[in-house]
């Protein structure tokens, strides 16, 4: 485990109009696309945003996982429109690595993981797994609603296999809350990396932060859960999202020794997630630092090391 500087405080927007008034929901409607398209064009522009199919993303994560429990590793996202996804994790814990792998292939979700004492870290042609050597292993899946921190099991709690139909019905149950919380990631890394959305957007209002404001849309994707878009009013660049969720039960890792959330394992709390550092990729900006916690904590950080837009993807990526 090492521990890195945590990162600068990041506005914390308070939305100032909560309701709107009948005759003008027409008009927030059509104030919504007008900015959804507007931080479209900010980004890249849509011509050469809907000519994006597939995504690459490699970086570095260092997340919180109880009050004082900080961990690091490397990472890599695979996701081919409009419904595949891949996760690849390694974590290192005093000369062992673990590794994870998380994936939704359409309606289906797959988990790997392995362990093991290893000379290095990092990922090599194109990620463990496919090229990368993991081994395959028990689940090693991640839970949290609409899309969490929290480690989660493919197991049943007593760690065996499930019997009966009871056991069938809960192993049916927990596939079908894995592919419901990945459909949402998706659906939310589409929004952050390419402002892209299956799902009606509405203007509701202006949030205000010491640092000035932001226009907030609510989106509703098909597949996702309900998110509020926050907006520069003047660039129109995206700056955070917001959702409502599972909280994790990890601290805030720029407090590092700070108490953790008290939260109920079934409660519910207001999600967040900053974009920051800017850089153009193939003339598309796109956002290399990504911040995550709960209403006002910040209990996880991706450092993006490198995109490559419309690689080529090996046909067994997304496939157990």
């Amino acid at each position: 485990m090492r521990l890195r500087k945590p990162p600068a405080v990041s506005a914390v927007f308070t939305l100032a109009v909560l309701s709107l008034p009948q005759s003008v929901q027409a008009q927030d409607a059509a104030k919504g696309a007008t900015l959804l398209a507007e931080a479209r064009k900010a980004i890249g522009g849509d011509d050469k945003l809907a000519a994006i199919k597939r995504l690459q993303i490699s970086g570095t994560f260092l997340r919180s996982t109880g009050p004082d429990q900080i961990v690091d590793g490397d990472f890599e996202l695979f996701i081919e429109l409009p419904d595949k996804y891949r996760k690849n994790e390694i974590t290192g814990f005093a000369g062992a690595n673990v590794e994870r792998t998380e994936a939704l292939n359409g309606n289906d979700v797959w988990d790997d993981s392995s362990g093991g004492l290893t000379a290095g870290r990092g990922f090599g042609g194109g990620g463990f797994g496919r090229g990368g050597g993991a081994d395959r292993g028990g689940g090693g899946g991640f839970r949290g609603g609409g899309g969490g921190f929290d480690r989660g099991r493919n197991q049943p709690p007593n760690g065996g296999a499930p019997q009966g139909d009871a056991g069938s019905a809960a192993g049916d149950r927990v596939k079908e809350q894995q592919r419901r919380t990945r459909q949402a990631e998706l659906a939310r890394l589409s929004l952050t990396w390419l402002m892209t959305t299956d799902g009606p957007v509405t203007w509701i209002g202006i949030a205000q932060a010491p640092e000035g404001t932001a226009d907030v849309l609510e989106v509703r994707p098909t597949n996702g859960v309900p998110t509020r878009l926050f907006l520069d009013p003047t660039t129109h660049m995206p700056l955070m999202m917001t959702w409502s969720g599972q909280p994790s039960r990890g601290g805030d890792i720029r407090r590092r020794g700070a108490a953790a959330p008290a939260t109920a394992a079934q409660g519910q709390a207001t999600l967040e997630l900053h974009m920051g550092e800017y850089k153009s990729v193939n003339g598309i900006k796109l956002p290399h630092l990504i911040t995550r916690g709960t209403e006002g904590t910040t209990q996880e950080e991706l450092k993006i090391k490198s995109f490559k837009i419309n690689p080529t993807l090996k046909a067994d990526t997304f496939v157990p």
